[in-house]
């Protein structure tokens, strides 16, 4: 009964979390009386001193011609790249939207582009999730008082704080549950309503091959053309909802900023390691050939994005169901569906989808492209993805590819490759933190994990978003993303996914042969499987394709013939965290709609 009452009470108090009015207006006038707003461009440049830039023609064109055009990017400096560019190109606004933007040489150097893009007279918008981005009061309220045409804002802040304490994690889940739990998962950038970029990244050195310890293979696309302006509106969407509060507002800077204003930024200074992408983005033909020369037209394309509270009440906010709308593409496939996301778990909703396909068209091939334990730095629901596996490989007939941590081809998924392995042993770039780090492995070259979020359905429709197919994605997250009905496209983002799960990149998950193919599998297991589990014995395992022998699908009568056992987790070297996921999969079953 005490407890009850006890989570009654900080229901009740959670709204006195947020400043009062009497505090805001102190806040607002000090902000107002003491932010700078000087311009570095001189008055009466239309173009705010911006740098010229083929994308800004080519996105015009576009608009005013109604044409769609997609440009692919596959690599993580080059989408950096074209970020930065846009800034700088940028004339009137900039729009970013992010669920995480951390403070660390990629994402410092992109917030001081932004900075000096405010300084020249163009009005920045900065929209983050406050769960997992930089949350250092001091240095927003640094960013908050260095120029006007900047604003920052946070989604969902819980007790309205940028930071938040191990007390507030337990007092949120305790309290507000679904509304702690509810996150901005939208990526999303728009130039002047002319150029846009959307896909899966966020802004952090390993989303831009700059994390010598621990690098993502993810996936975005620049966007041209009239959806453009549906990109613009689901941003404003989110800028102006209730949920999205200025950070000033927020009580721990707001204290910052009231009882003792810090000083002022220190000039800015890129390290080394960024000086050449920075000399790179204003060179106008290398940006032309990187971006323009390879664009697709697209004669069908469509926006989607959740509305702010993602369940929307329809009286209020008319929403769309995306889940749905992206599981109806799913729904209409006839051949094949090649699904490629960090974490396989599949709602109930989506089980029941798969299987009806898999009832309509029994032979259809349904590939999924997920991290293995060993590439995945989301242990907690890679527990969830092993306990379900005989449920998708042997009841639905997934083809399941796991990533591996060192892929052979991670030179050519990662162009600065050579550049990160001089990287990690002078020790630059490599103090994030990772779960699930198999740093005792002593491997010269970062470990690689999966983050793009894509699907193809029969070589003719694509998806690339920040939709993760899974529970979360579904039920509590917003998100966005493009649904592609061209087949060009469509081919070239199913090369890239069939790539990644080549024998080479990816192990593949299978049924452990039965009496009658044991007598004609390979028995004798290679000398570089390291790991044994004679304490565990599974359903499934994970395969690897032996020398010599070709590619086949686990269905196939000869699959155990040419492929031989690794074990659940191969490469996991730490027998904790093996059992970690065993335990976690085996008792909390209940937690998979949230992880």
């Amino acid at each position: 009964m005490r407890k009850s009452i006890l989570i009654l009470l900080a229901v009740a108090l959670l709204p006195a979390c947020s400043l009062s009015q009497k505090k805001v207006r102190a806040v607002d006038a000090r902000v107002d009386e003491s932010r700078r707003v000087g311009l570095t461009c001189p008055a009466g440049q239309p173009d705010r001193c911006a740098l010229a830039s083929p994308l800004r023609e080519f996105g015009t064109e576009a608009l005013h011609e109604r044409r769609h055009h997609l440009t692919l990017l596959e690599y993580g400096e080059q989408s950096l790249a074209l970020r930065l560019h846009l800034v700088r190109a940028a004339q009137n606004t900039i729009d970013l939207q992010n669920f995480i933007l951390r403070r660390d040489d990629s994402g410092e150097l992109l917030l001081n582009e932004l900075l000096d893009a405010a300084r020249r007279g163009v009005k920045v918008r900065l929209l983050l999730d406050q769960m997992f981005s930089f949350s250092d009061a001091e240095y927003l309220v640094q960013l908050t008082m260095a120029h006007s045409n900047l604003e920052i804002r946070f989604y969902n802040p819980s007790f309205y704080k940028a930071k938040m304490a191990k007390h507030d994690w337990l007092s949120a889940v305790a309290c507000c549950f679904r509304r702690f739990n509810q996150r901005m998962h939208n990526k999303l950038m728009v130039t002047d309503g002319l150029v846009g970029v959307i896909g899966g990244r966020n802004i952090a050195d390993r989303y831009f091959e700059y994390d010598s310890n621990y690098e993502f293979k993810d996936r975005d696309v620049a966007v041209f053309g009239p959806t453009i302006r549906e990109m613009g509106e689901s941003f404003e969407w989110f800028w102006v909802h209730r949920k999205t509060v200025p950070v000033q507002h927020l009580r721990d800077v707001a204290a910052e900023l009231l009882n003792d204003p810090p000083a002022g930024l220190e000039p800015y200074q890129p390290p080394a390691r960024l000086r050449r992408l920075l000399e790179s983005i204003d060179d106008a033909d290398l940006i032309n050939s990187a971006f323009i020369e390879p664009a697709f037209q697209i004669e069908r394309l469509s926006y989607f994005s959740d509305r702010p509270r993602k369940q929307p009440s329809e009286a209020i906010e008319p929403g769309r169901d995306i889940t749905q709308e992206l599981y109806d593409v799913l729904l209409s496939a006839e051949h094949s569906v090649l699904i490629q996301s960090p974490y396989m778990v599949l709602s109930r909703r989506a089980r029941d989808l798969f299987a009806e396909l898999r009832r309509r068209h029994p032979d259809i091939e349904l590939v999924y492209s997920p991290n293995s334990l060993a590439s995945t730095d989301a242990d907690t629901v890679y527990g969830h993805t092993h306990k379900h596996k005989k449920r998708y490989v042997d009841d639905l007939g997934f083809h399941l590819y796991e990533l591996k941590p060192y892929p052979l081809d991670a030179p050519e998924f990662f162009p600065r490759w050579p550049l990160l392995i001089q990287e990690k042993k002078q020790g630059i770039g490599a103090n994030s933190g990772v779960s699930g780090d198999n740093s005792t492995i002593p491997m010269p070259a970062p470990r690689v994990g999966l983050h793009s979020k894509s699907f193809v359905v029969d070589g003719r429709i694509a998806m690339i978003g920040s939709h993760n197919f899974d529970p979360r994605s579904e039920g509590f997250n917003t998100e966005n993303g493009l649904i592609v009905w061209d087949e060009a496209f469509a081919r070239t983002l199913e090369r890239l996914i069939r790539r990644d799960i080549e024998p080479r990149n990816s192990w593949i998950v299978a049924m452990r042969p039965d009496q009658e193919q044991q007598r004609t599998a390979i028995e004798t297991v290679p000398e570089n499987v390291t790991e044994f589990m004679p304490w565990f014995y599974g359903s499934t395992s994970v395969y690897e394709l032996a020398p010599g022998k070709e590619p086949l699908p686990p269905d196939h009568p000869d699959f155990y013939r040419h492929y031989y056992s690794v074990g659940s987790f191969p490469e996991v070297i730490r027998t904790r965290r093996q059992i970690n996921v065993l335990f976690l999969g085996s008792f909390f079953g209940f937690l998979e709609p949230i992880l």
